[in-house]
């Protein structure tokens, strides 16, 4: 049995939005499961949860992002991302459906990990996901990921829990 292959990542747009993200920062937010950035230069960066169908039975969420050239509703707040080149690396994890012939023929379980992670042989479909981003300037950082509850994303600024993140990754910095 072939295994099905999907892609759902940043698309060329997010990728743009998220480029912003390099320059200065007037201020950031998290709001309603949502992570906006004001830019200094004007404008505003969001990042959210977009989720798909990419076959009957298989939702993926993906992190994505747009761009509001005149929006500036987040307030102004000073941060380590205010006057210095931010750096933004961003990370897939990936998705598999695996059928569960137990519950009956029509029936599958869906499974999470990250890059590098054995998918069995059972599984029936895999899709690679953008699943959360890093944001570092001068010794700060702070990880924007897809949260457990639906639809949300999660922010990390605790520098221990970044590093743990960054670990579990792979990530060197």
């Amino acid at each position: 049995m072939s295994r099905r292959d999907y892609s759902f990542i940043a698309d060329t747009d997010s990728l743009d939005a998220l480029r912003r993200l390099r320059r200065g920062w007037a201020g950031w937010a998290f709001i309603d499961g949502e992570f906006h950035v004001r830019l200094r230069e004007g404008g505003t960066v969001r990042a959210h949860v977009d989720r798909a169908e990419i076959e009957p039975g298989f939702e993926v969420s993906a992190l994505v992002a747009d761009f509001f050239p005149d929006r500036s509703e987040v307030p102004a707040r000073d941060s380590a991302f205010t006057s210095h080149t931010n750096e933004v690396a961003l990370f897939r994890g990936v998705t598999w459906l695996e059928p569960l012939p137990s519950a009956g023929p029509d029936h599958s379980i869906q499974f999470s990990g990250i890059p590098g992670i054995e998918i069995p042989e059972s599984a029936v479909a895999k899709c690679d996901f953008t699943d959360a981003m890093l944001i570092s300037t001068e010794g700060t950082a702070l990880v924007v990921r897809i949260a457990l509850k639906p639809g949300w994303l999660e922010v990390i600024d605790d520098p221990a829990e970044v590093a743990e993140f960054l670990e579990l990754r792979g990530f060197a910095t």
